[in-house]
């Protein structure tokens, strides 16, 4: 009877601390609140973008009223089919632009996101049939948060 208790408690003990784990509440601002909830992007952005050296400031106009400024502070390519370029913001130095471009089997594809861990949304680049599009979601959908 003692073992099924002691059971007992355990089980009810973890089922609240799962429950309590489970309800954060996202106090962090919105950036891109005053922005569409999808934004379209010509491709052509990204090729040029690209192109762009470490250390050099670059402008991407998504809308007209969103133009993602900053510095490139990296722009690698891997495996002769993967590059990657990341851009510091100007405005707040905690975002983030990460654009890749991938080929494979003789097609183009690109993916991306706008990310700021102190923020409580950003974008994600996606694509449609080769229509590319900013999609705006929820940083705590994205990024787990960390409590140590």
């Amino acid at each position: 009877m003692k073992t099924l208790s002691k059971l007992s408690f355990a089980a009810i003990l973890s089922v609240c601390s799962i429950a309590s784990f489970a309800q954060i509440k996202d106090t962090r601002q919105k950036l891109y609140a005053a922005f569409p909830q999808t934004i379209s992007v010509d491709k052509n952005t990204f090729t040029n973008v690209l192109q762009t050296a470490v250390g050099n400031s670059v402008s991407l106009p998504f809308t007209n009223d969103f133009i993602f400024t900053g510095k490139v502070i990296g722009n690698f390519t891997k495996y002769n089919n993967l590059q990657t370029i990341i851009i510091q913001s100007a405005e707040n130095k905690e975002s983030i632009l990460q654009i890749s471009k991938i080929e494979q089997e003789n097609t183009v594809s690109f993916t991306g996101r706008i990310l700021n861990n102190n923020a409580a949304d950003g974008y994600e680049l996606k694509n449609n049939n080769g229509n590319y599009f900013l999609q705006k979601f929820e940083t705590l959908q994205l990024l787990d948060p960390c409590k140590l």
